[in-house]
């Protein structure tokens, strides 16, 4: 069983090296096929010139100008789009990435602008979500501070009104306090004075 399960496991193996050398043949030919179109073009373009006729030249320099393919690593220059504020900037930065992604055929620049202008419209969006979350936070602060400004305006009056009725009984237990020891009594008000 087991030396059945090691030929397959081998036949898998050799299929798969197998697909791998046509996948590898089918693009050397792709490969060759572009270039050898490519140094036709330029051979019948020297013919051309040579003929006298000189259209060819300037079709090619027309698709240079109309076409610029960037490789990797390369980045379309754009100027930083920066609006009034972050909402202005997110809808710049979504034109953006709007515009890459338009082109038929995006490029490997065109795909890196877009995925710029992602992270960056998700920055923005996080920039604007924490300013917006200070805000209500601040907002909340400064309404619960106008709640507990009365309360504090009334605890201050009604501290002094406190501290006068503190005031009032000390006094008035002052002379209680003279009075007990002068021996006045309330049932008879006879003070008695000892000199």
């Amino acid at each position: 069983m087991n030396a059945v399960m090691g030929f397959a496991s081998a036949a898998e193996q050799l299929q798969r090296y197998d697909a791998v050398r046509r996948r590898n043949a089918e693009n050397a030919y792709e490969r060759q096929s572009e270039f050898r179109e490519h140094t036709n073009k330029t051979k019948e373009d020297l013919e051309a010139l040579l003929r006298g006729v000189q259209e060819p030249v300037e079709q090619a320099s027309e698709e240079k100008s109309r076409f610029q393919k960037l490789d990797a690593g390369q980045v379309k220059n754009i100027a930083i789009p920066l609006g009034n504020n972050l909402e202005e900037t997110i809808d710049l930065w979504r034109d953006v990435r709007r515009e890459a992604y338009s082109v038929p055929e995006p490029t490997t620049a065109d795909y890196q602008l877009g995925s710029k202008a992602s992270a960056k419209i998700a920055q923005a969006e996080l920039q604007l979500a924490l300013h917006n979350r200070a805000k209500t936070i601040r907002d909340q602060m400064s309404a619960s501070n106008a709640v507990f400004t009365p309360l504090e305006v009334m605890t201050d009056t009604g501290a002094d009104h406190i501290q006068k009725r503190y005031d009032n009984a000390f006094s008035a237990y002052s002379l209680q306090n003279q009075a007990k020891i002068n021996h006045y009594q309330i049932e008879s008000p006879a003070m008695n004075i000892s000199v």
